[in-house]
């Protein structure tokens, strides 16, 4: 080792050790003597004596926020804006029920009313719950009797319509009862002119064989929506 060398570590123990002096110094002056290492029993004590807000944040009134609303920052006049009334057209407007109901269909299962719309000459399956269409989609099926339907507007307006038939089935006049005596409603006789026996019977035929139609139809018909129904599920 050179002279060089030697005085340069000289220099840097000199500085180390003034380092130390200097530390022991600040030491015995008393800094850090409030300090010390916990031990295992007392550290959690003493971290639990703290005191934490535990309670859940409860907002102001909105009231408190009043400035804001009647002096929006993002305005330039500082001004709350105008809000325009938008009248709302998603409702369609209620008019008169105009149906006919030409038949009903109940099961277990389900309750299907038959209707014609007299508005559009158009025929319809519903279902309870189903709405209209049309000028009448206000009106919504609710109910479904054996006879009548029940139909209730948006406006909680409720409207019952009863079934219609083509017509009703009359006995002839010389027809008589288990007990010979003649049929309420047929004590008079015929006047001249009348329907004879015969006609009656082909107009009752005639009858018989339009309601066997309509039967078929409501059974068609109503076998369309359960495949229909089959083929959502």
């Amino acid at each position: 080792m050179n002279v060089r060398a030697a005085e340069m570590a000289t220099r840097v123990l000199l500085g180390i050790c003034a380092l130390f002096g200097a530390l022991l110094l600040v030491l015995y002056a008393g800094y850090g003597r409030g300090y010390g290492w916990l031990s295992d029993n007392e550290g959690p004590r003493k971290l639990a004596a703290g005191t934490i807000d535990r309670a859940p944040f409860v907002p102001p009134p909105l009231t408190t926020f009043a400035a804001i609303d009647q002096r929006p920052l993002f305005n330039e006049d500082r001004r709350p804006s105008a809000v325009e009334a938008v009248a709302s057209s998603d409702a369609p407007p209620e008019v008169p029920l105009n149906i006919q109901l030409t038949g009903v269909i109940v099961t277990p299962e389900t309750r299907i009313a038959l209707i014609t719309d007299k508005a559009r000459n158009l025929s319809l399956s519903l279902k309870v719950g189903m709405p209209l269409e049309g000028d009448q989609a206000s009106w919504t099926l609710i109910e479904v009797n054996p006879r009548s339907v029940v139909f209730q507007s948006i406006n909680n307006e409720r409207s019952e319509v009863e079934l219609e038939v083509a017509g009703t089935v009359t006995p002839p006049p010389n027809m008589r009862t288990p007990g010979g005596t003649p049929p309420p409603g047929n004590t008079r006789p015929p006047p001249p002119g009348a329907q004879q026996p015969a006609q009656a019977g082909n107009s009752n035929e005639d009858l018989a064989k339009r309601i066997e139609a309509r039967r078929r139809q409501m059974r068609e018909e109503a076998e369309k929506l359960r495949q229909q129904a089959d083929e959502k599920k």
